[in-house]
């Protein structure tokens, strides 16, 4: 099963066999045949859906429309793109999906990096292998296919998935740009870059904010808060959240056929881990 047809036909055969199942609850059931990581108690918070680990049967990198993705990760990120029913406790924090996903990559890449000094020659080689292109190209598949399912609940997953399939990924790209993030297009050009890499920064630092593995990170992040003067260590985490907010972004562009990007970023005083940067960067 290392198809596109092997897989969309592995998941009607699930779906035949929980005929009353809701696609929330069949995707949920889901990350049983991805990998254990992805069914451990946190996960069970964020989605209001526990599920033990069976066997890896999703976790493996296949085409989706046109674009190599990690299939299992998809199904994860996916899981808590789909509104959950009632009432659960993560109603009751600021997480979201973009934590599940694209934000909680990139900020996983900055945990790692810092906190295991040594084991990574850059911070680029973390981004390069926790959020990789073919993660990305899975959050993206996710965050279509969730609004599908949110906007039609009586929809099949399998079904939502092969919807999916018909386009080819730049239009993807583009699509979620627009909608996630309200991104302006003047033909190929992203004329409003500023405004989306300070809102994916914004959500990479919730994302340290909110995880549990953030350490040392965590110290650092309560200093923002607390005084706004510059120190050599959250001059660093600005960097890094920077950088990894320009790695997703450069994802965006070349996968969507985009015209290059070079821009100032925003400055806000009043998010401080914004750091200030008085340079153009480029995507």
């Amino acid at each position: 099963m290392t198809d596109f047809s092997g897989v969309l036909e592995f998941i009607r055969g699930f779906e035949q066999s929980h005929p009353d199942a809701s696609a929330y609850e069949i995707t949920n059931r889901l990350r049983g045949y991805t990998k254990p990581s992805y069914t451990t108690k946190a996960w069970t918070i964020v989605t209001g859906f526990e599920q033990a680990f069976i066997e890896a049967k999703l976790d493996q990198n296949i085409p989706l429309a046109g674009e190599l993705t990690d299939f299992g990760h998809f199904i994860a990120a996916l899981s808590d793109q789909i509104n959950q029913p009632g009432l659960q406790w993560s109603d009751f924090t600021r997480w979201t999906g973009d934590h599940t996903s694209w934000a909680g990559d990139i900020g996983s890449a900055i945990e790692f990096y810092r906190s295991k000094p040594g084991n990574l020659k850059s911070l680029a080689e973390a981004l390069d292998r926790f959020a990789s292109d073919s993660d990305h190209s899975a959050n993206i598949a996710a965050w279509t296919v969730g609004e599908t399912i949110n906007r039609n609940k009586e929809i099949r997953l399998s079904e939502a998935i092969k919807q999916y399939q018909t386009k080819q990924y730049p239009d993807h790209v583009k699509t979620f740009i627009q909608r996630r993030f309200n991104g302006i297009f003047e033909n190929q050009t992203l004329t409003n870059p500023a405004k989306i890499e300070a809102e994916i920064r914004n959500a990479t630092f919730a994302y340290l904010e909110l995880s549990q593995n953030a350490g040392r990170l965590k110290q650092i992040m309560k200093s923002f808060t607390q005084k706004l003067r510059s120190t050599p260590e959250r001059d660093l985490l600005s960097a890094d959240l920077l950088q990894g907010s320009l790695h997703f972004m450069s994802h965006l562009v070349r996968k969507g056929n985009l015209a290059p990007l070079k821009f100032r970023p925003y400055q806000q005083p009043q998010a401080p881990w914004l750091g200030s940067v008085n340079y153009e960067v480029s995507a």
